[in-house]
């Protein structure tokens, strides 16, 4: 990290433009970085290629949009979980708050390279499914709707900010790479698991991560919807602010 990229005469006034240019680059400039997101790139490639082919006679142009979005909702939150571990597994976070004292402001630049990740990915996402769509249609002679509702397209959009910002947040909440990384993976399917337990399932479906995919799949429902909002509470927005608290807390040394 360049001082002169984060300094403006007084660590008191840095902007915020600033640390998000320089968080920016700590999340795509490691090798593991370009790693997943090189192989996040292939797959959704070779998904992109598959749904040509996959989808004979879809309806509309959003049918191939899971399969492509598929690998990006799988692996684009771990870049978010070493971004905001590794300052703390290496010892990075001591030249990091150095640099800033105010450390709101860095918790706040990742969160925003999040948002920009996320919104230059779907965007590209959604570009893939339609021309993947177009390119099917003419192959196998069909026309496709393009009047799908907004409210669908949105729908389609949130797996992958769910998944991005529970990697965020489970990043947040325990700062250890490993550990973030394993209750990414394992959280969900558990959650899923338990809540399909007879006389009790019904109870921790408040708490399953399993909306994050069905829900846009079966459609929202009146209570699937408030079981959704409940476990992104439970799962995202609980320890964001706990691990908020222990970053402004923890101390350097």
């Amino acid at each position: 990290m360049k001082t002169d990229i984060l300094l403006n005469k007084d660590t008191n006034c840095i902007r915020l433009s600033s640390i998000v240019k320089a968080e920016a680059r700590k999340a795509t400039d490691t090798q593991v970085a370009k790693i997943i997101i090189g192989t996040t790139a292939f797959l959704t490639l070779a998904m992109f290629i598959v749904s040509i082919f996959r989808f004979k006679n879809a309806a509309s142009w959003t049918d191939p949009f899971i399969a492509i979005s598929s690998p990006a909702s799988t692996l684009l939150a771990i870049i978010f979980i070493l971004l905001i571990c590794e300052e703390w597994t290496r010892g990075t976070a001591v030249v990091t708050y150095t640099f800033v004292p105010q450390r709101n402001k860095v918790i706040l630049a990742k969160f925003i390279i999040l948002l920009v990740f996320f919104l230059g990915t779907i965007i590209t996402l959604y570009a893939l499914s339609a021309i993947a769509s177009i390119i099917a249609s003419g192959i196998y002679s069909y026309s496709i709707s393009w009047s799908e509702p907004i409210y669908s397209v949105v729908l389609l959009a949130l797996p992958l900010l769910v998944n991005m910002l529970f990697g965020f947040s489970m990043a947040m909440a325990t700062q250890e790479i490993t550990i973030a990384i394993g209750l990414y993976f394992v959280v969900p399917p558990i959650t899923v698991i338990v809540s399909q337990l007879p006389v009790i399932g019904s109870y921790l479906k408040w708490f399953s991560l399993e909306h994050s995919s069905s829900l846009f799949i079966a459609g929202a429902t009146g209570v699937s919807g408030t079981q959704y909002i409940c476990s992104i509470l439970i799962w995202i927005v609980v320890p964001c602010i706990i691990g908020s608290f222990r970053n402004m807390k923890r101390d350097l040394n």
